[in-house]
């Protein structure tokens, strides 16, 4: 039986709901920020529900999407595509959520951080945009509003996860994007950013991935003895990709000024995480040389080669899979990020806890609801700190 579900789309600072459209897409991946979600509605004989839209949708107009009364993105709209032809005349509106901002804004180069922690060095970044935002927004909290809140269960509100390091000579660039000034110094401390609903804002997430908590949901295909197969994976796709990954690293650099002889190092690290069942035996070397002049030891310049190596690794081995509905297990618990699912497909032969880094929710009228997942194995993300990034 098709799982089906109620998607809605509130627009203006007043939220006026609207769900009649006729394609609605929301994504939601802790690697590549800003939750892009993108809604249609073509106009019917009267029109009325189509001009509706049309008269509430404005660029910056906040917006808010949930998914069975659970909050998936609170953002902006920044595209409207009013088209016609003589097919009809679709509306498509689309947007990011309010943390995108911080992807087109540039930090100000005149920001200091002294005796800045890392939860205020986020918050002075983020201020002059004026969003709505809880630094440090609790990972398991803002998953289980994404999730859905169900009856007896307490919802969630603002609570913080504190990140009270120091944050010492690290100056932003002039040009330099808000977002990114936040990726680098969130890695010189050991974590990844991200974000999600928190309080009656969003949420920005300081965390690592959740490699050790329990499974949320299974991933299941199974073959018949008539050859086809049964299960919730519609279609599943495993992609193993080592187009831009080097068998070996070879980092360049050189000491501190302040050093009294000028010494030229190198370090060397190879990619041993090149070990599954499904790489030959032999074959030939891809070897990457890097110059890194922050690397001012032997002992960075081999951090620097690890990190290099674990960038390339980080797409080596995805799942993809689709399913029908949006959620999973007898509690309709929605699909959510950096959750661990558990995976058993005969016929890619993946099994095993994989983590969820990705999740596309699509509703159209001639699909139905489903789900696309992204997921990768323990480990793919590594999150080595590094305090002289």
């Amino acid at each position: 039986m098709a799982r089906k579900h109620v998607v809605t789309l509130a627009i203006g600072a007043e939220p006026v709901e609207v769900s009649t459209w006729d394609e609605l897409v929301i994504t939601l991946d802790m690697l590549r920020p800003g939750s892009p979600w993108t809604a249609t509605l073509w106009r019917s004989a009267s029109g009325a529900a189509w001009q509706r839209a049309r008269d509430l949708a404005k660029l910056y107009a906040p917006v808010e999407l949930r998914v069975d009364g659970a909050v998936q993105i609170r953002g902006v709209i920044e595209r409207i595509r009013d088209h016609a032809d003589r097919s009809g005349a679709p509306l498509t509106i689309s947007g990011r959520d309010t943390l995108a901002a911080a992807m087109v804004a540039d930090v100000d180069p005149r920001l200091s951080l002294r005796d800045a922690t890392l939860e205020e060095a986020f918050e002075r970044v983020l201020s002059p945009l004026g969003i709505n935002v809880t630094v440090g927004a609790s990972a398991a909290d803002v998953r289980a509003v994404q999730a859905g809140a169900r009856p007896g269960t307490r919802t969630p509100t603002s609570a913080r996860t504190r990140r009270r390091q120091r944050v010492d000579r690290f100056r932003p660039q002039v040009g330099q994007r808000s977002w990114e000034f936040l990726q680098q110094l969130a890695r010189r401390h050991g974590y990844m950013i991200f974000t999600g609903p928190a309080g009656d804002g969003t949420g920005l997430i300081i965390d690592r991935p959740a490699y050790d908590a329990p499974p949320q949901g299974e991933l299941r295909r199974k073959r018949r003895a008539d050859g086809t197969y049964e299960g919730n994976i519609l279609a599943g796709t495993l992609d193993l990709d080592v187009t831009d990954v080097p068998t070996d690293v070879t980092v360049f650099g050189r000491t501190r000024l302040d050093v009294m002889q000028d010494a030229r190092h190198s370090a060397a690290v190879t990619n041993t995480r090149l070990t599954i069942r499904r790489i030959a035996d032999v074959y030939l070397p891809r070897p990457r040389y890097l110059r890194d002049p922050r690397a001012r030891t032997p002992q960075i310049a081999e951090q620097r080669g690890r990190h290099a190596i674990a960038r390339a690794m980080q797409d080596f081995a995805v799942f993809e899979a689709v399913v029908q509905g949006f959620s999973w297990g007898s509690q309709e618990r929605l699909w959510t990020i950096n959750t661990m699912v558990t995976l058993d497909d005969e016929a890619t032969g993946v099994r095993g806890n994989w983590l969820c880094t990705g999740v596309t929710f699509n509703r159209s009228r001639a699909g139905g609801h489903t789900t696309r997942l992204r997921l990768v194995p323990p480990g793919s993300i590594d999150l080595e700190p590094d305090p002289e990034a």
